[in-house]
This record gives structure tokens, C-alpha cells and sequence, in this order.
């Protein structure tokens, strides 16, 4: 059921809803007159010419040309890779002979059963192999009685020890579920891998076998990976293995130990079998297995599994099922007409109605997603952001009811006291906003263009979902608890629109626009406790911060995730952010805002003011920028990143940065001298200096833009260091001309500026400062280019990370570390002071 499948409502209950939302808009102090005109359904979106898959899903970018998705596309480049991940029935024995070891146990394996049609499959190939099983059913209160009678039937045949387990609090589990996913299954398979995990433990059997698909194991497992560049099994499997650590460590605790103990091992990743040929196999192999008729087409064991669909397809305006099952039309294992009919068939909705009233979660029908239909016209008596409106009106408003298209006007037109709405401008162009308004944030009507370095992120990465991410670890102080943590970072949110950023297309296929999209239900901070964890925690600080940066949405929000990590030596923050929000001197503006809202909390100080708007920004800056080139998908991050750390002596550090200082040399520049001097002739170089700022006080947003430059040397140091430093002022971001274009520039450098030295987490490290985290942080390199040069100032030395593909960077510049550090060293001891 999609948001364009809902009833409208008729006029009279329109403005009901429509007076509602101004009385919460009309409380505000600044706000002189407002009308709220409730809008029709949005158009259907448009579709994969090859996959079928819906446009509206989140990063699926379906190119204007061919019609094809981004994931089609991904595919098409990197098939060999992916299919290297899937293996054969061979490789599936030799793991659980390797797993089981020379240890005398009662059972190979514990079957997730569902009495489904795919579990069933596998019970019976499990057999067929000769391995000792035992089978395990999660009963969430809402299983097909035909599916729990498949149960008893096969494993009383097969004479299999079967457990059942449920948990009474499983509602509560699904309306935590429905709230932060809009899905049942998140939860439900949550407490699937919990329950059968203790299970194993105490039963001592090594793995636990499931019967995902191979489109949900891609969807659910691998996507993040293959987004990256990641197609290495035996990488994607290490990560894997960490991240199930963290997973079962945030919410509700496994025993790590248990954890480590149990394997958890996709059959299907080693069974190529189609959904036809699982069929096929359960009427010729059983009589026993019967087909439910009582659940839906993407389920044949669950019935609240259409409650999922119903809410998900009603508040993402998507169907949940949407990425796995194209995935397995990609991979031939479904056809497209019958991906298509499985993901169109309709739920039953007076039974999916009884289901959410049972659960306890408020039916999204009567919500229809009204945000997304209504439209806010306001007149302003004093300067107001449209995103400080929108979060003043979500104080009382429920989240469905914030209007989420803002546009200001001189005035509401009335007769008889009543709004004419065909007399206002309409959403798809409206009117100017007054003068003397500069300062208001862009109307979420039209939207706002990226900037020209948010247009950069996104040409990098190709589509939304490959522009990467940035997460940064700090100590908090004392040990406070999660309400604490969470009330400052509401506070956080509610100051920055940045964080608060979405994203869509301005027409179907078109280009994307970004609008303040307000708080995107729960405030976005997890808890994960690893007080009693022994060695060190860097593997899986570094996998919680991969796994929150996946959970960022540009579409659907949020854009910045919060984790409270407690150890034994300190409490700790973890702070993802996605690339087209924030960069590294955002950061450091965040962590020192957090530490006045921090003070602010306890009454310590005053309130912190009012922050810029990034989206005043924008739309001011407009869609200045010269677009630049975008990378093949592959040409940078084929192979494993090399990297090499080198250190300048701090006198030589010394005099150059206050020959800089003297000169009005930016300087990024001094690095870049020393790779014209240790580098190939005329070396193409593009930069990003992240100490620089656009002169706008106190706002958060990616705003380094990035500059470009040809390097040529010479054989004297000071004519070289005057000569770039002049063209890095006279370049973008500092001087008023746009860069030139890059052309094939095959090294870009980041320049950091001062940093202090990255404490390891707890040992008396200050509070809201930079930790260190190995692959993150505010110094960590993106990793686009073939060479990627990072500088910063720390303990009175410039420390130089250079990290190139394979060493393909260093081929193609000549650059040698070694030689461009000790060239720095040379111009220090002799520099014009001019």
C-alpha cells in the first residue's frame, strides 16, 4: 500500500487538520498570519527499466538515459565479485566440519525453522547431507497455524529435536521496530538471533543455520560492503564477524562469549536454487509440507509480516521487500513480472488493522503521512527560519502532522475570514520570499541545490548512498546516563539544521534538492555497553561507527547518529554523520557546542545562541560551482589502501608555520610545495583546506570546498613556497574565482591544521575532544582519489598520511614521502621573510 493508495481526506476533515496545524504554527512569537492547505497525494515514482525497482526507494537513482538503477548498474560492473561471495554445498560441509572441530558434540547445527517454505527446504537438505540437527521456531504470537503445524508434522517425521520460544514482551519489541525501521522484521529477527544464540551456547552446537535468500543476504548483509568497494569475502567476513559482536551488545545483551562461541552460517549463500526450484523440491520430495493461505506473498510462515509492508510502504512510501527482491531478480533467481506481483499484491488490511491494534501501534491510514501533504504559508513579523518554524511546531505536533513544505508570504489572502488557497502560490513555484527575510532558510516547497561541495560528494560517490561518512569518538564526562545524552543531542539537532537535512529529487528523475526535514522520530543515540569486555575495543568501536554511518538516510532521515559507548574506563560518544552533511570543521563546532549544551543542561551557564543556517547558505550561494569530473566507480578503490605516516622535526614545523603566519600564506600550501618539489612536472593537484571557512559564524555543514592548482617546482625552495602560496590564495575556496577544472588530477590533499594529539579512548582523556579511531575521525581520508595526502599540526609537528591504492597513486604523481618531508626541512632553515 503506497502513500498514493490512501484515501484522501474529504474537505470537512481536511480543515480539521488544516486549523489544527496553525494554531501550533500561530504560537509562535514571530509569526504574524498563517494558512495550511492540505495538498493531494504525491506522484507515483517512476520504475528500473530492468529490475522493476521502485525509483522512491532510498539511493536506487534511476539514470534518466537507460532508466536503469544505481544497484542494475552496480551490478553490471562488479558481477564477478559478487558472485565470488557465494560458494557451493561442498564449501557449505567443509565449514560446519571445520566449526564442529574434533570435539564430540550431540548436533552439527540449529536450524532457524519457520515452517516456511525455505526453511523447510533447507531441514531437508541438512538431512540429505547427513548432519546432525536440531531445529529452533521463534513464535512471535502472529505465525501461520498451517506453518506451525508444518513444524510439528516435519520434525516429528524426521524424529528432529525441535525448541519453541517466544518473549511476552514481543509487542513492545515490534512497536519499537515499526517506530525505527517502519518494518516488524527488525525486531522479530532480533530476537530470533538472541533467543537462538543463548540456545546454541548452551547446548554446544557451533552454528546456527538460516534460510535467508540470496537477496536478503546482499540487502541485509553485503550492500553496505559492495557501496564501498568491498567485494573481498574474507574482508566482508571479518567486518561481519565484528559487527555481529556490536549488534548483540546494543539493546537487548547477548553473552559475548556465547556470541563468539556460535557461528551464524546463510545456506543459501551455498545453494544457487531458484524460488521455483525450492517449490518443485517440497512437492516432489514431501507430502508433509503444506502452503499456507492465511499469509501474504512475501511470507509463507507470518502473518504480521504484512504489517511491515502496510506501515512501511504507507510512512517510507516504499515496499520493505522492495531491495531483496530485486536483488533476486538481478541475480536470476526471480523473474521480473513476478518480482513485480509479489511486491504489488494487497495486503489484507481489515486483518493488518487487527494486528496494529493488538500490538499497539497507531495505524498509518489514519495518519496518511499527512506531513507530506500539507503546506504551511506564513507571514513573518520578525526574521524566521522556516526550519526553526517546523521545529517550534513539532513541539506539539505529532511527526506525521509537521507540515513539511514551508513557504513564507507578504500575506494570506482571505474573503469572509476564509483562506482562498487558488490565490497563493503554489508549491511547484512559489512567489519570492518579502524583503528583508535574506536570513530565512529555503522554502521546502522548491527546495534548496547542493552546494558546490555537496555537488562534489555526490559526483564522487555516483548516487546518495556513496558519499561517505565521517564519525568522530569523544569522551563524556563522569557517567551519564542515556536521558541526559539524549536531551543535549535533541538540543543539537534542534540548533543545527544541517543535521535535520533531506534529500529528493525536484522532478521525477531530475536532479536532487535539500530541505530541513525535521526530526525523524526517535532522537537518533543507541547504547552499547562494553564495561565488561576484555582487551582492547578498537575492532568494535570501528564497526559500531561503519554500522551507524549505514543507518544515516538522505531520504528518509536521519542524517546523524548518536552511540553512548560504556567501558570500564570511561563513557564514551560515538558521532556518524553522512558526507552531505558535515565535514571536519563541522565537527569540531559540534563537539564544542555539545560541551555548552552539556553546561547548559545543568543550568551552569547560559543558553547557547542561536546558530547560522546552512540552508540560508545554500540557497545564497546557490548552484554556484563548476561540476566537476566524477570518478569511475573503480578507478580508486581497486586493491588495499596504503598507507604512510610521515613527521616533520617541530623547528623546521616551527618556522614554516610562522613564515605562513607572516606572509599571509595559507598553509595548505607549504604541503603542496613540497609535492611540486618531490613530484613529477606540472603535477595536477586539487585540495581541501578544512581549517578554512566561509566566514559564516557558528554553522555546521559541508562546507570545505575543495580548490585546484598546477604544481611546478624549482630549484629554489622560498620561489616555490611564494609562488603556490600565491596561487592557493588567488584559487577557490579563498580567492573569488571558481577553480579551474581538475582534469585528470590523480592526487588531492587535505589540509587538517591544528589538532591535538588523539588520546586513546579513557586514561584521563578530556571531555568532548577528538579520540582516536582507526579509519574515522577528524583526520581520516577519504580514500576517493588514487592518492589521498592528509596534514595536520599535532604536538608541534605536521604529521603526513599518504594513502594511495596499490601504490597506483605514487606511480602516476612520482611522488615519494620520504623526499617531499625532507625537502620541507630544507626551505625551514632559509626562508623569505618578505
Amino acid at each position: 500500500m503506497t502513500e498514493s493508495e490512501v484515501a484522501p481526506l474529504n474537505p470537512k476533515q481536511a480543515r480539521v487538520l488544516e486549523r489544527e496545524v496553525e494554531t501550533a504554527i500561530l504560537a509562535h512569537e514571530h509569526v504574524a498570519d498563517c494558512a495550511v492547505v492540505y495538498q493531494g497525494a504525491a506522484p507515483v515514482a517512476r520504475a528500473c527499466a530492468n529490475c522493476g525497482m521502485d525509483a522512491a526507494y532510498p539511493g536506487s537513482d534511476v539514470d534518466a538515459g537507460g532508466g536503469v538503477c544505481s544497484f542494475c548498474r552496480l551490478y553490471a560492473g562488479n558481477r564477478e565479485e559478487i558472485h565470488a561471495y557465494f560458494g557451493e554445498v561442498e564449501d557449505f560441509q567443509r565449514l560446519l566440519r571445520d566449526r564442529a572441530g574434533d570435539r564430540a558434540r550431540e548436533y552439527d547445527c540449529l536450524l532457524l525453522f519457520s515452517g516456511g517454505k525455505d526453511s523447510t527446504y533447507v531441514l531437508h537438505r541438512l538431512v540429505a547431507l547427513g548432519l546432525r540437527v536440531m531445529t529452533f521456531t521463534f513464535d512471535n504470537g502472529f505465525i501461520s497455524r498451517t506453518a506451525l503445524r508444518n513444524v510439528e508434522s516435519i520434525t516429528g517425521k524426521l524424529g528432529i529435536e525441535h525448541v519453541t520460544m517466544g518473549r511476552e514482551d514481543q509487542n513492545a519489541v515490534f512497536v519499537e521496530s515499526l517506530q525505527q525501521h517502519k518494518s516488524v522484521c527488525n525486531g522479530c529477527f532480533r530476537s530470533l538471533l538472541s533467543l537462538s544464540t543463548r540456545l546454541a551456547a548452551e547446548r554446544d552446537i557451533p552454528v546456527i543455520v538460516t534460510g535467508l535468500s540470496r537477496g536478503q543476504i546482499i540487502d541485509e548483509r553485503l550492500n553496505w560492503f559492495y557501496r564501498r568497494g568491498i567485494f573481498d569475502p574474507r574482508e566482508i567476513e571479518r567486518q561481519l564477524a565484528v559487527g555481529r559482536a556490536v549488534y548483540h551488545q546494543i539493546g537487548e545483551r547477548v553473552d559475548p562469549a556465547a556470541v563468539d562461541a556460535v557461528e551464524v552460517v546463510d545456506f543459501f549463500r551455498y545453494d544457487d536454487v531458484t524460488k521455483d526450484g525450492i517449490l518443485r523440491f517440497l512437492t516432489e520430495q514431501t507430502s508433509l509440507w503444506a502452503q499456507p493461505q492465511d499469509t501474504g506473498f512475501c511470507s509463507s510462515n507470518c502473518l504480521v509480516n504484512d504489517v511491515g509492508i502496510y506501515v512501511h510502504s504507507a510512512e517510507r512510501g516504499y515496499h520493505n521487500y522492495e531491495s531483496p527482491t530485486r536483488w533476486e531478480v538481478r541475480l536470476g533467481h526471480l523473474d521480473r513480472a513476478r518480482a513485480d506481483e509479489e511486491l504489488r499484491a494487497p495486503v489484507n488490511i481489515p486483518r493488518v488493522r487487527r494486528m496494529l491494534g493488538k500490538i499497539g501501534y497507531d495505524d498509518p491510514a489514519d495518519r496518511q503521512a499527512l506531513g507530506r501533504r500539507l503546506v504551511a504559508y506564513y507571514v513573518a513579523r520578525a526574521p524566521v527560519t522556516a526550519g526553526a518554524l517546523r521545529g517550534f511546531a513539532a513541539r506539539t505536533l505529532p511527526d506525521f502532522m509537521t507540515p513539511e513544505q514551508w513557504i513564507a508570504v507578504d500575506h494570506i489572502p482571505r474573503e469572509a475570514g476564509a483562506v482562498l488557497p487558488a490565490r497563493l502560490p503554489s508549491p511547484a513555484g512559489a512567489a519570492p520570499e518579502p524583503a528583508g527575510a535574506q536570513d530565512r532558510t529555503p522554502r521546502a516547497a522548491t527546495g534548496v541545490p547542493p552546494t558546490a561541495a555537496q555537488r562534489r560528494l555526490l559526483e564522487e560517490g555516483g548516487e546518495l548512498g556513496g558519499v561517505p561518512g565521517r564519525a568522530v569518538l569523544t569522551c563524556l564526562p563522569g557517567r551519564p546516563d542515556v536521558t541526559r545524552v539524549r536531551k543535549a543531542v535533541l538540543r543539537l539537532i534542534m540548533r543545527h539544521d544541517a543535521l535535520r537535512l533531506r534529500f529528493r529529487r525536484a522532478d521525477p528523475g531530475g536532479e536532487w534538492e535539500q530541505y530541513d526535514g525535521g526530526m525523524a522520530g526517535r532522537i537518533p543515540v543507541q547504547r552499547l555497553d562494553l564495561s565488561t569486555r576484555q582487551g582492547p575495543h578498537e575492532d568494535v568501536l570501528r564497526a559500531l561507527a561503519d554500522r551507524l554511518l549505514a543507518q544515516t538516510d538522505p531520504v528518509a532521515g536521519p542524517m546523524v547518529r548518536f552511540a553512548v559507548v560504556e567501558t570500564a574506563g570511561a563513557s564514551l560518544l560515538l558521532v556518524a554523520a553522512h558526507g552531505l552533511v558535515m565535514d571536519a570543521p563541522s565537527f569540531r563546532l559540534l563537539l564544542a557546542d555539545l560541551a555548552d549544551i552539556w553546561e547548559w543542561l545543568d543550568d551552569a551557564s547560559p543558553p547557547p545562541p542561536p546558530a547560522g543556517s546552512f540552508l540560508s547558505l545554500a540557497e545564497r550561494a546557490g548552484a554556484a560551482g563548476t561540476p566537476t569530473r566524477r570518478l569511475p566507480p573503480s578507478a580508486a578503490r581497486e586493491g588495499a589502501a596504503e598507507v604512510t605516516t610521515t613527521w616533520l622535526p617541530a623547528e623546521p614545523t616551527r618556522a614554516l608555520v610562522e613564515w605562513a603566519a607572516g606572509t599571509g600564506t595559507p598553509q595548505i600550501a607549504l604541503v603542496l610545495a613540497a609535492l611540486a618539489a618531490a613530484g613529477q612536472p606540472s603535477l595536477p593537484v586539487e585540495f581541501a583546506d578544512h581549517t578554512w571557512r566561509s566566514g559564516e559564524a557558528g554553522v555546521v555543514g559541508p562546507l570545505a570546498a575543495v580548490g585546484a592548482v598546477t604544481l611546478t617546482g624549482g630549484p629554489d625552495p622560498g620561489t616555490v613556497l611564494q609562488r603556490i602560496g600565491r596561487q592557493v590564495a588567488g584559487s577557490a575556496p579563498y580567492g573569488p574565482r571558481p577553480a579551474p577544472a581538475a582534469g585528470t588530477a590523480p592526487v588531492r590533499v587535505h589540509y587538517f591544521g591544528r589538532f591535538g594529539d588523539e588520546t586513546e579512548p579513557g586514561g584521563g582523556a578530556d571531555p568532548f575532544q577528538p579520540l582516536a579511531l582507526g579509519g574515522h575521525g577528524l583526520t581520516a581520508l577519504p580514500a576517493v582519489y588514487p592518492l589521498e595526502v592528509g596534514a595536520c599540526l599535532t604536538g608541534g609537528r605536521l604529521r603526513v598520511q599518504w594513502s594511495s591504492r596499490s601504490g597506483a597513486g605514487r606511480d602516476a604523481t612520482g611522488v615519494d614521502p620520504g623526499a617531499a618531508m625532507a625537502w620541507l626541512e630544507r626551505p625551514a632553515r632559509d626562508l623569505p621573510r618578505t
